[in-house]
């Protein structure tokens, strides 16, 4: 029978995460991670829920969040580890694709200069282009602990190959809208792309129809251009395009 890992003290635990006595001792006076117990002695003692909350912490700030944000949103009444854990592992898959991305750009461009001699400056920006594009922590840049909290929830509740299927389904109907900058807004074919959105974009926002702030917070980051320059996002030109001939 398992019964858990016993109690550890503080350098016990510091040793078997990697992380310093004084970076715990800093989580303890910031409310993140406290010791559950003290033993006879006056040692601070971690359980299995310290374990937990010391995972939830570390990766939360791998991914960019600030300390304080954390500590909100592990607090919040409505916080799940499990599904946090499920939301976690998504960021860190797209953060390391983000990555990959930014290596092969600049390895491209270096590339190409050690085999000529000179920089190829489209290459340079592309480079540029992928790192500023990288998405990185958009949740924490745009998002409320509160309202990040209720995105865990509805990636909890859908199953994963629904979020494949609709970021699948958006990625290739983006790439076709933005290969067709000079389509007749009234052609067959634009008529076809408008479709296409208007039907994708109601099975994604039905996923939020539990959700109506969350809805509101999205539009909101869409009005204020917060996600020009992401490429996986739909962009002004792209909603201007589908506008256009929803118009037409």
């Amino acid at each position: 029978m398992n019964t858990g890992p016993h109690p550890y003290r503080i350098g016990e635990l510091a040793a078997r995460v990697g992380v310093s006595v004084r970076t715990l001792h800093h989580y303890d006076r910031l409310g993140l991670v406290q010791p559950s117990a003290r033993s006879e002695g006056g040692y601070r003692l971690y359980g299995e829920h310290d374990f937990l909350r010391l995972q939830q912490v570390l990766t939360l700030r791998c991914l960019g969040l600030p300390l304080r944000r954390i500590r909100d949103l592990l607090d919040s009444e409505d916080f799940d580890v499990a599904a946090s854990l499920r939301v976690q592992r998504i960021a860190l898959r797209e953060r390391i694709e983000e990555l990959q991305r930014i290596e092969s750009a600049i390895g491209s461009a270096l590339d190409t200069q050690e085999r000529s001699g000179v920089w190829d400056w489209d290459l340079v920006l592309t480079a540029a282009a992928a790192a500023g594009n990288s998405g990185g922590n958009i949740m924490e840049r745009y998002y409320t602990p509160e309202q990040m909290a209720q995105f865990a929830e509805l990636r909890a509740e859908t199953p994963p190959e629904e979020i494949e299927a609709v970021e699948r389904e958006w990625t290739a109907l983006l790439a076709e809208v933005r290969a067709s900058p000079s389509l007749d807004p009234a052609s067959p074919e634009a008529k076809a792309l408008v479709a296409r959105w208007d039907a994708l974009q109601e099975r994604t926002m039905a996923h939020f129809a539990s959700k109506p702030g969350l809805v509101e917070a999205i539009g909101r980051n869409y009005e204020a251009g917060s996600f020009e320059g992401m490429d996986r996002a739909p962009q002004a030109a792209d909603i201007a395009f589908i506008q256009r001939a929803r118009e037409a």
